[in-house]
């Protein structure tokens, strides 16, 4: 029996996981990434899917224009980009490399040959700089470069291009009309032949999508690495902007939402300020109607590279180098019986003796959503917290036991960071009204001036200087009076008089 939905209620998950998925004609979930996080340093180190470009693509594309070309009885013949397209290419490349380098630290693969060497030249050209990357961030780095991030105005540059393009092809239809009308058809499903069909046509729409959103997606680090894929060419570009926008910007209100209530000491501390930011999460997603628990997709492997410095994630160097070192010789007795009764070989078995196994493990993320959750969960484990500052209001991660109330950024319009620009403002408020600190500036001013136009020697400014910081310390603690303090730095560098005649 055909079930009517209409009078049915979604819950406020359902809605949540909505907002989440894909829609028709847009993946969200197209690129397949990896990421580790090292519990010791903090820090959380990122695999790019590389998948997705044409030197990894290439086989697939070759095979399925071939099968193309059988089923139309056309002649094949490979696309080879001409020397002035590859140029073309590598230009772009570089020019996205420089500027996403200069943001963020990463460094390029080189399994399907996309490798960037140490002087920063990229040797083939990708539709993604970040393919095949592994990128390097501190814990938090990555949620507060996308809560920060501005997607409204690259959007608005995508969105007036689609316009455009709108505008366009309805003339090209009124010319066709009026050339000569033609009855409308109707519109035939595509046909589908085998997997490969599907695998590089969808590869074919990303690298269009990614064409027209890369301004959008190259606004934050995890929009980069987890773009979109606008599969369904003919359903409406705008409308499929305006949803990924959407999507973008639903996630920075829920993080930083999240933020403010799991993380801000002034968010209503008589009833959080207690709690710690995992329980207060608790008590927010309880709140939204939301699962207490998180899915994740994790690997864990054993693998000779470390990813610590202490076992079973590693060990020291030289505890390392021992280990290899003792067992180089002759295999023993024990040795030879333990290999013939499990059936290996005396050269697998003395390898494993010799070199340690390392637990590595690494979770699979595929969405903005899924890292942010992956990230953000991560740092409630290890305990690392975000902390608003008390200048510009904008989060930053505070680092180990080093207590500050300011962040280290350089807003907008300023040469200093806010940790810098407040430490001089409490500086100054804190002696607004200490006489010792006016007389130093005063003098101070004056002598450097004169040392400016060589009246007074670069050496013996110094010196007056420590001199008279002692002496601005004495005043201060009312060892000597300001008048008394006044009078020395008066005579420290009298004027000369001016000769007669």
């Amino acid at each position: 029996m055909e079930k009517d939905y209409s009078e049915y209620k979604r819950t406020e998950y359902d809605k949540y996981l909505y907002r989440r998925s894909n829609r028709d004609g847009v993946l969200l979930d197209y690129f397949a990434n990896y990421v580790r996080f090292n519990y010791e340093t903090k820090t959380v180190r990122i695999l790019v899917d590389e998948s997705n470009e044409y030197q990894a693509m290439e086989l697939s594309i070759e095979d399925y224009e071939k099968e193309v070309a059988e089923r139309t009885s056309k002649e094949y013949k490979k696309y080879e980009p001409s020397p002035e397209e590859r140029k073309s290419m590598l230009e772009e490349s570089q020019e996205d490399y420089d500027r996403m380098k200069s943001r963020y630290q990463f460094q390029l693969g080189s399994d399907a040959g996309i490798l960037c060497d140490e002087t920063g030249v990229v040797e083939n050209p990708l539709i993604n700089i970040f393919s095949g990357a592994y990128i390097t961030l501190k814990y938090g780095e990555g949620i507060l470069d996308f809560i920060y991030a501005d997607f409204m105005t690259p959007f608005k540059k995508a969105y007036q291009s689609a316009m455009f393009e709108n505008m366009l092809r309805e003339y090209g239809k009124e010319l066709n009309k009026e050339k000569a009308p033609q009855p409308k058809k109707a519109e035939e499903p595509q046909k589908i032949y085998n997997e490969n069909q599907i695998y590089v046509e969808n590869f074919y729409s990303y690298e269009m999508t990614f064409y027209e959103i890369k301004d959008i997606a190259f606004a934050s680090l995890y929009s980069a690495i987890c773009p979109p894929n606008f599969t369904d060419r003919s359903y409406d570009k705008i409308k499929k902007l305006k949803w990924y926008l959407n999507y973008l910007l639903w996630l920075q209100d829920e993080y930083k939402e999240m933020i403010e209530f799991c993380y801000d000491e002034d968010f209503y501390p008589e009833i959080l300020g207690s709690l710690y930011p995992s329980e207060r999460l608790r008590l927010y997603r309880s709140i939204h109607d939301l699962p207490l628990r998180f899915d994740r997709t994790e690997e864990l492997s054993l693998a000779d590279g470390m990813s610590g410095k202490e076992m079973p994630y590693g060990m020291p160097i030289n505890e390392l180098l021992e280990r290899v070192s003792s067992k180089n010789g002759e295999p023993t007795k024990a040795e030879k019986q333990f290999a013939e009764r499990y059936n290996i070989s005396v050269s697998e078995l003395q390898y494993c003796l010799a070199h340690p196994a390392f637990i590595s493990i690494k979770y699979s993320f595929r969405s903005v959503a899924d890292i942010l959750e992956l990230e953000f969960t991560k740092m409630l484990e290890q305990n690392v917290h975000f902390r608003k500052c008390k200048r510009c209001g904008k989060y930053f991660i505070m680092k180990g036991k080093y207590d500050t109330r300011y962040c280290d950024r350089v807003a907008e319009g300023e040469s200093r960071s806010c940790q810098e620009i407040a430490a001089t403002e409490n500086y100054k408020a804190k002696h607004a009204d200490d006489k010792a600190t006016a007389i130093y500036s005063k003098y101070y001013k004056r002598y450097s001036a004169r040392v400016k136009v060589r009246q007074i020697k670069e050496a013996d400014f110094k010196k007056w200087k420590y001199q008279a910081m002692t002496k601005r310390d004495e005043c201060t603690d009312g060892i000597i009076a300001p008048e008394e303090f006044t009078e020395w730095m008066e005579a420290c560098f009298p004027n000369r008089k001016k000769k007669d005649g």
